[in-house]
């Protein structure tokens, strides 16, 4: 994997919501329009207490602020594989008031895991963040979250259970389906048989490392 000279660097843009809950804390507020690195860097200039209060009031429970602490102090903190779980947690909290801020959490665990070499990690933040973008009709980027997935995937000694690798499939030409793109669809079921093919062959390439003879990068459509 190439190295990261900036390791907490948001793996994929923010999505272009607006936050649901103006709080008394503008600085995280304005941190986190910009995303998961600008966020992760004033919560640990703000502190975990009022990290804490922040995301209780946008979460529209104040109450929640002490059950909060201790995930948000393991998101600070220098444990990756703690930090991963707890960011998924409180992604998938967010995501019942608060996309915006889901978002930012969600991709704070996808560049987690990618600093982890963990696939279920990987996986499981870039079926999360596709779904917000596909509930906020982008589906063009909700598609690039999985061709991101299968271009981590193909990387050297990189791997991950076939069927993330046949779901993420699915998910890019069901994307372009909607997306109105029918070259897509056709390009992308294409590389799906192909893999799929190799897959059933036991071909330890579907297993391991690039599957493509071509080893360029997967791109979106336009």
């Amino acid at each position: 994997m190439p190295s990261d000279p900036d390791p907490d660097r948001d793996a994929e843009s923010p999505i272009s919501v607006q936050p649901l809950t103006f709080t008394p804390q503008p600085k995280l507020d304005r941190a986190l329009e910009m995303g998961w690195t600008a966020w992760i860097m004033a919560a640990r200039t703000v502190g975990v207490e009022p990290v804490a209060s922040w995301m209780a009031q946008r979460l529209g429970d104040a109450a929640m602020q002490s059950a909060l602490l201790d995930p948000i102090r393991t998101i600070l903190g220098e444990d990756l594989d703690e930090r991963a779980i707890a960011a998924a947690e409180l992604g998938e909290l967010a995501e019942e008031t608060d996309d915006l801020l889901a978002d930012a959490l969600w991709d704070g665990t996808l560049v987690t895991g990618r600093r982890l070499d963990e696939p279920e990690v990987i996986f499981e933040a870039t079926v999360h963040l596709a779904a917000i973008a596909e509930a906020h009709g982008d589906l063009l980027s909700a598609a690039e979250y999985y061709i991101g997935f299968l271009n981590w995937r193909r990387e050297p000694e990189h791997t991950s259970e076939p069927e993330d690798v046949e779901v993420a499939f699915d998910e890019i030409i069901r994307l372009a389906r909607l997306d109105n793109a029918p070259e897509a669809v056709a390009r992308w079921e294409y590389r799906q048989a192909e893999y799929t093919r190799l897959l059933a062959a036991d071909d330890e390439r579907a297993i391991e490392g690039d599957w493509e003879r071509d080893h360029a990068p997967y791109a979106a459509w336009e």
